[in-house]
Formats: C-alpha cells, structure tokens, sequence
C-alpha cells in the first residue's frame, strides 16, 4: 500500500495545475477545532513545537462554536477534492449525530493515545492526511469501536468514553493511519455539520443525563460507594483504603487547585461573579465551609498549599479589566486555619503572570513555580515572612518553565518536576524529578549526578507536567504525576515512575483535574462532566469547571 502511495504521488505531480490549498486554512480549522490549548501550551520543545504533540484538544466540546462549524464547511466545499466531499455528505444524520454526540458526552476534553505517535507515524500522518483530503485515497475499513478497553485486540480502535485511541505497539501501516484520518475527518466534520443545524434551529441536541460520568452513579457495585450530594458513609481510615468513592460536589465555586490538610482539604478556585473564595470539606464530604474570600480583587485561587503549622497560601489570578491588554501581578495570601489574613504580598516581576504551584519545605519556606519571568527565575523561595529570599533560573541540565509541579517530600524538602535539557530531542523533552536547593539556589538531581538522574525522566506525552501531589502518608510512593497518558507514581529511593493507572482507568479526565493524596494513601481527584463559561459584572469573561457538575473520585492506588 506504501508503494501504491508513492506511485499516486508521482502522478500527482504530472498532472496539469490546479489550485493549491493554503495550509494556513487548514491550520485555522485545526486551531478552532482543537479549542482551549492545555495551559503548557507555551512550553515548547527544541524545535518550538508544543510539548504534548499527540494529544488533539476539543476543550469547547460542550460549547456551540458557529465559526468552526463555517469555516470547516467552507473547505470542505471550496478546497477539497470531490471524493473527499462526497464522502463526508454521504454520512446520514444518524452516522452525524453519533460522531457529534460522542463528542459532547466524553467524560474528557481531549484525545489521548495508548503510546505516543513515533516520529514516522508523525510524518506519514500528515502526508496521507492531505491524499485522504485531495485525491480521495481512504481507507479500506473503519477503525474499530470499543466498548472497554479490555476488548482491545489489534490494528487502530477508538474507546468514546474515554476518547481513547488504541494503537499497535509497532509502527503503524497506511492502512492503520488512513483508519485514523478518516475517524477525525469524519468527527471535525460531524461537529461543524450538527453545529450548523443547531444555530440555524434545524436540530436539538440533548445530552444523556450524567452519560459523562464513569461507572453507575445510581447504584452501589461491589466495594464502590456511590454517593449523591452530601457525605459519605464512613470516614476515611485503614477500613476505606480500598473503597472507592464518588460524591457530588454541593458548592458554588468554580475548583481550580486542592491540598490536603490533616481531617480534610482545602478547595481554590472562583464564583461564577469572579470571587475568589477558599472553601474546606471534610474528608467524604461535599459539602463546604468558606475559610476565606475577602480578596483585594476578582478572580481566582489559582493554586495552595499549606505550612507545617497548617496555615494556608493561596495564589491569587486577578481578573483584568474590561478590554486592558495587560492583567495585574499575582498576589500570594497567607491565611490561618481560622479563616484570618496573616499576610499578603505579590508574586514575580511581569503582568498576568500566574503562580502555577506552591509547596513549603519543613522550615516553612515558601517555593512558587511562576508561569512567566523576564529573568527566567521561574523558582522563587520566599520566607514564611513573605520576604525574597532567592529566584531559581533554568539552567542547561533542568527547566522547570514548561513543567514545574512542586511537592514536599517526606524528608521535608521541596521537589520539583523538570525537563531533564539533557535528555531533550526534535520531538520530545522528558520530565524527571530534582529537589530546589534553597539555599545555593539551584536544582538537585534525586540520584546520583544529572546524567544518571535523568534516566528516571518520562516523557511529556506520558506526563502532565505541573499535576503532580506529594504522597507522604504513604509508605510506598513519595510523590504521584499524572498526565493524559495516565497516573504515575514516584519513589526517592528508586528514583522512577511506575505507571498506576492508564488514562481510560482514571474516573475522569486530566485536563483540568485536580487531586491530593488522602490520610488512608487514596488519590482523590476533583472534576467536572461538563464546562462553564460568562461574564462578570463588569464585563470580564470566565470560564471553568461547572460547580453543578463536579464530583469527588476517591481512587484507591495500585
């Protein structure tokens, strides 16, 4: 089939001149279609591609976009081959909606993969992509729809619930690209058709109730205890350890960022008026307490943690004004378990820059991870006083402007997840573990020296890179990362990751979850079936998790 490709290329070339399709439309169509990028979009690789190259977004899934749908229409009808158009409305509305609706009732916002795509793959995806498109050249077959993952046999298969592609482990034929290719083109193609339908009032689409959500929620299976709005049946201790938990969320805030305290956790994030408010929930319950919101501004809690005397800090995102080009500094608040203010003070050195994670080592010292610095200090070390101690800049063994998730070990010192510069490719840029030197101000390797630590990296396909929570109640692990291939878990002593659970095990999806490690070692993760996005009173856009749709997956680790 390879050579019958190329012989078709070769005739291509003969033929007489016709009009060549801008790439920048397809890339225009890819970019609206692919929606919100993953919030390391700015984090590039040694050839300025973005860090996570197989994963395609569609953060918008449960939001109507009228101009995807034209523009895609649109190109359809003007720039591709008559073939291809004719294969794309020879779908019946029912083949339509079956693509629309597996997009709108997907418990994740985006694709992910079994394995990352090999570099081959990468370039033959993209040359048959445009003779699926031009010349009509399609696959023989339709890839192959699971039900669960454990029916996986062979070839290209698509689990919806999960939007899981499963490949092969080897590289993949034509056959098997084509199969994708024709999948995603007929999916973007569906999506833009019904959104048509919609704006025009030609179709209503109705969502299954609570499809998105993994498991039955209405019933109890096993030693699952499925729970509604409320609390749960038992306190966690050594006798839930294996239990699994799902609650509902009965608050009103938008969660951005969690950290565990000792009876219970403490949620960050904003209302839909733009307040940025602090909540604490016991342990098995969904049910909050405000601990703080008496910001200086709108906006949102954006990450926590707490100190060794069990205070809190809270990074504060301004919202900014109506049509400013520029936002404000981050403000970090240090609040007491009371609910009183102990101190405030701003963060980093550049407008709209974003306090991504915080941790505190066993002296109380302060670290962040900033999202953007002139300086590159992206590491900055305050005092438990608030008061700069030092900045941290990438150097060429370790960056962590792209990566960056902080955790304290269980030796009391603060570890920070990095690209491992040594270990970087064209395509791919691995992610180990170092601790922050507060200090001499530099990073650390876990292991030996950075040759021998960068043996443990994982790559940015695998891993989420600022996701990561430390597990210091448990005995076996010492931190947990998890990214849209899975869960991994990390150990000091070993220095490696051991993957926990795969992306089409976790209760829900990656992309704007948050988790902590609770008392009785389960990894409790927060998030949302469905999306939520408007305005403020003065006119400033939102957009988040929906309060209404957001549960508690208690998740026993393996």
């Amino acid at each position: 089939m390879r050579d019958d490709y190329i012989d078709r290329k070769i005739r291509k070339m003969a033929e007489s001149e016709r009009m060549a399709v801008p790439e920048s439309l397809n890339t225009t169509v890819e970019n609206i279609l692919e929606g919100l990028k993953p919030e390391n979009a700015d984090s590039k690789n040694t050839d300025g591609k973005g860090a996570n190259q197989t994963v395609r977004h569609y953060g918008f899934r449960r939001i109507v976009i009228s101009a995807a749908a034209c523009l895609l229409l649109a190109s359809v009808t003007v720039t591709a081959s008559g073939l291809y158009r004719t294969r794309m409305e020879s779908m019946n509305h029912e083949k339509l909606e079956t693509y629309f609706s597996g997009l709108q009732e997907a418990d994740v916002a985006a694709d992910s993969y079994s394995r990352p795509l090999m570099d081959s793959e990468k370039n033959r995806l993209e040359e048959l992509r445009r003779a699926y498109q031009e010349e009509g050249y399609f696959p023989k077959r339709e890839l192959t729809m699971l039900d669960s993952p454990e029916k996986y046999k062979k070839g290209v298969a698509f689990y919806a619930a999960r939007s899981t592609f499963f490949l092969p482990e080897e590289e993949m034929t034509d056959e098997e690209l084509l199969e994708l290719i024709d999948f995603r083109e007929k999916r973007d193609y569906s999506l833009a058709k019904i959104t048509e339908e919609i704006e025009a009032g030609d179709y209503e689409y109705v969502k299954t109730e609570d499809s998105a959500l993994p498991g039955d929620m209405s019933q109890e299976s096993g030693s699952q205890q499925t729970q509604g709005v409320g609390e749960a049946s038992a306190v966690p201790g050594a006798d839930t350890a294996s239990q699994e938990w799902q609650i509902a969320y009965a608050g009103e805030i938008s969660i951005r960022c969690a950290v565990a305290a000792e009876q219970g956790l403490y949620v960050g994030g904003f209302t839909m008026e733009g307040k940025a408010r602090v909540e604490y929930l016991a342990y098995g319950s969904g049910t909050p307490k405000k601990l703080y919101d008496d910001f200086d501004e709108d906006g949102e809690v954006y990450s926590l943690c707490t100190a060794p005397d069990g205070s809190v800090y809270a990074a504060l995102r301004g919202l900014a004004s109506s049509g400013a080009e520029h936002g404000r500094l981050p403000v970090i608040y240090h609040i007491s378990q009371e609910g009183t203010l102990l101190d405030s003070f701003a963060a980093g050195d550049r407008e709209w820059n974003i306090v991504d994670s915080m941790a505190t080592d066993a002296q109380g010292r302060l670290y962040a991870r900033m999202r953007m610095q002139e300086d590159g200090g992206y590491m900055r070390i305050y005092t438990a006083e608030g008061e700069l101690i030092g900045t941290v800049a990438d150097d060429g063994a370790y960056a962590v402007q792209g990566a960056g998730a902080l955790g304290r070990g269980k030796d009391g010192k603060v570890y920070v997840a990095a690209l491992a510069m040594s270990e970087v490719t064209a395509v791919d840029a691995p992610v180990t573990l170092v601790s922050v030197d507060p200090e001499r101000l530099c990073f650390l390797p876990v292991q030996g020296n950075v040759t021998e630590n960068a043996k443990a990296a994982q790559s940015t396909g695998t891993i989420y890179q600022w996701n990561m929570v430390a597990a210091g109640v448990s005995e076996d692990v010492d931190f947990i990362l998890w990214g849209y291939s899975g869960v991994d878990t990390y150990r000091l002593e070993d220095a490696e990751f051991t993957r926990a659970q795969e992306v089409w095990e976790m209760p829900c999806g990656t992309e704007g979850t948050c988790a902590v490690i609770v008392p009785d070692g389960r990894i409790l993760y927060i998030g949302a079936t469905g999306g939520v996005q408007g305005q403020t009173a003065a006119g400033v856009d939102i957009s988040g998790k929906d309060p209404a749709k957001t549960y508690f997956y208690y998740e026993p680790l393996k």
